[in-house]
């Protein structure tokens, strides 16, 4: 294992843990995220805390081009089995297969008694100006990758985030980190995934996401184009057990970190 434990290899399934005791609880980030991304989500939880990276992603290899949803899923059902996690955190894209788990009654959510969904990106569609905009935003961003554009990659990343954000600093510096991931190694073969969606909309799913009889906390912000607030409105429609929290912009990851950890604190323990 890396002495690094952000930066946790094959040997551990790409998963750092930290704490001890029950209840053990997994966190997973979003595209182009690292476990760096999802350790603030962790604080004040108690128990034993269980960080991955997924495919692609703090040096674990891609699975190959064109990412799919079912292949999120399963790495996070790997790493619910190894953890024993009775509960889950998931940023974005793992959000995402934390609900493609949920929606097809996957056997290893029978222990999952709480789970978080965190700037849900993906469910079963999206509203036609999402698509577009989702796809001119796609071609660009695969454009600037091809022509290694860092710089370039930064302000278009940004262009998603409100300005008061944008001008931040740290902001800058969390983005440069992931346009460099995106150019120089293979994490850009899931650049598709934006265009893709979370859970079928069958019957089928659709009843098994209203009978999940765990808890579910769906918590985004305002104004974050790459997380629709209608996404989460959405999820929270189909699952009648699950508690919405929608914050100010920029709240999640720069301006409301006490807030964020307070609601997460309630609901994770």
């Amino acid at each position: 294992m890396s002495d690094d434990l952000s930066l946790p290899g094959p040997d551990t399934g790409y998963i750092a843990t930290f704490g001890a005791g029950l209840p053990h609880t997994l966190f997973s980030h979003g595209f182009a995220g690292a476990i760096r991304d999802t350790r603030p989500f962790g604080t004040g939880i108690s128990g034993t805390r269980h960080f991955l990276h997924l495919p692609g992603h703090g040096g674990r290899p891609s699975p190959g081009p064109g990412w799919t949803y079912p292949q999120i899923a399963e790495s996070l059902a790997d790493a619910l089995r190894a953890t024993s996690a009775t509960q889950a955190l998931g940023v974005s894209m793992s959000a995402g297969g934390l609900l493609y788990l949920l929606s097809t009654a996957h056997p290893v959510i029978a222990d999952l008694e709480k789970v978080a969904l965190v700037l849900p990106a993906s469910f079963t569609g999206f509203p036609a100006e999402v698509t577009a905009a989702n796809r001119s935003y796609l071609e660009r961003l695969r454009g600037l990758v091809a022509g290694e554009d860092v710089d370039g990659i930064v302000d278009l990343m940004l262009t998603r985030e409100p300005a008061e954000v944008a001008e931040m600093l740290p902001a800058r510096a969390w983005t440069k980190a992931k346009a460099e991931n995106l150019v120089h190694t293979d994490m850009s073969d899931g650049l598709g995934l934006a265009l893709e969606t979370a859970v079928d909309d069958t019957a089928d799913a659709a009843e098994n996401l209203r009978t999940f009889p765990g808890e579910v906390l769906i918590l985004t912000h305002e104004a974050d184009a790459a997380h629709p607030v209608p996404i989460a409105e959405a999820i929270d429609a189909a699952i009648p057990n699950a508690r919405l929290e929608v914050l100010p912009p920029g709240s999640i990851l720069w301006r409301g970190r006490h807030e964020v950890r307070r609601i997460l604190g309630d609901f994770l323990g």
